[in-house]
């Protein structure tokens, strides 16, 4: 199913049909196949695949494996548990590691096996082509699970003096990157890691990375449903209501506690900056919501039309108090 690479072997061939061996019922041909992978990336939906770290500790390993970590590729719709029995099976004698957290002298010196797995995500190149344009997903989300050599675990942690009323004040985030030899899919489902790199995000980087996130998933919906009006609205109703209703939305006051306080701001002065990102994000957030409350109101099916009214009625308590608090912002369409 990667159409992608596909279509440029088609591109390939055309150019040799073309104008090398002029043979035009071949080009036809090619270029049909071609049309038919174009249009099978917009129409198909394709799962992203999981990935997975897995490190082989102990001396009981062969070499090529002792103490080094891999990226796998997981197959379509593969539990981590099932990845994992077939992971063991050639080594029935391995000890499964419980922690995810790089092991200690006494696991890589023992004379045992020792095998840690956990899924990581995959960290997206930046594509320059893409940049401040309206995508649709289908033909984006290819690049999200694919050519990939970088991948990320994130591990959240407690620092500082417990705040019972809000979890978001001192969650920081323990961030392993991980370089493979090669980017994956590959000639194998799996490379070895060439080099690890560890960072620590603060809550305030944490919610600022949280909020990012919400937002372009909503974008993400919006584009979806602009793009093809036969999508069910039940994903947009989730994301739409999870936000606005108050009964269990718990970003927008959770972050205002924890970080909009003046006793935050003269405590972490250096934090101004990433106090007005978050706070943009936020104001940013009101146009995304308005458009995607449209978009589910010409779609509401009559039985569910109670459920868009309340809906409504708490996004313009929320619209009204962000407002006040960060400003208006307009989206372009």
């Amino acid at each position: 199913q990667m159409w992608e690479e596909a279509i440029l072997i088609c591109k390939e061939l055309a150019e040799q049909y073309e104008s090398e061996v002029f043979d035009y019922e071949m080009l036809s041909g090619i270029l049909q196949r071609e049309a038919t992978f174009y249009e099978k990336i917009l129409k198909v939906l394709r799962p992203s695949p999981d990935y997975f770290a897995v490190g082989y500790y102990g001396q009981g390993f062969p070499t090529f494996l002792r103490n080094k970590v891999f990226i796998y590729r997981g197959k379509e719709y593969e539990r981590r548990e099932d990845f994992e029995l077939q992971l063991l099976s050639p080594f029935p004698n391995a000890e499964k590691l419980k922690s995810t957290s790089p092991p200690g002298q006494d696991i890589t010196s023992s004379p045992g096996q020792y095998i840690q797995c956990f899924t990581v995500q995959p960290v997206e190149e930046d594509k320059l082509r893409f940049k401040d344009r309206s995508i649709p997903e289908q033909i984006t989300s290819f690049y999200k699970a694919n050519h990939i050599q970088k991948f990320s675990y994130s591990r959240p942690f407690k620092k500082g003096p417990k705040d019972p009323d809000n979890e978001f004040a001192n969650m920081w985030i323990e961030r392993t990157t991980f370089i493979t030899a090669y980017p994956l899919p590959g000639i194998l489902r799996w490379f070895a890691v060439t080099s690890t790199a560890m960072t620590i995000i603060s809550p305030l980087e944490n919610a600022i990375e949280t909020m990012t996130k919400a937002n372009e998933k909503i974008m993400s919906e919006i584009n979806r449903h602009q793009n093809d009006p036969s999508l069910p609205i039940n994903p947009l109703s989730m994301l739409l209501n999870g936000i606005v209703d108050p009964a269990v939305m718990g970003g927008f006051a959770k972050y205002e506690a924890a970080f909009f306080q003046e006793s935050y701001l003269q405590e972490h002065p250096e934090d101004q900056g990433n106090i007005e990102k978050l706070q943009d994000l936020i104001a940013w957030q009101i146009p995304l919501l308005a458009e995607g409350i449209r978009i589910h109101g010409r779609k509401v099916t009559e039985d569910l039309r109670p459920f868009h009214e309340r809906m409504e009625q708490c996004f313009l308590q929320l619209r009204a108090k962000v407002e006040s608090q960060y400003g208006a912002r307009e989206m372009v369409s």
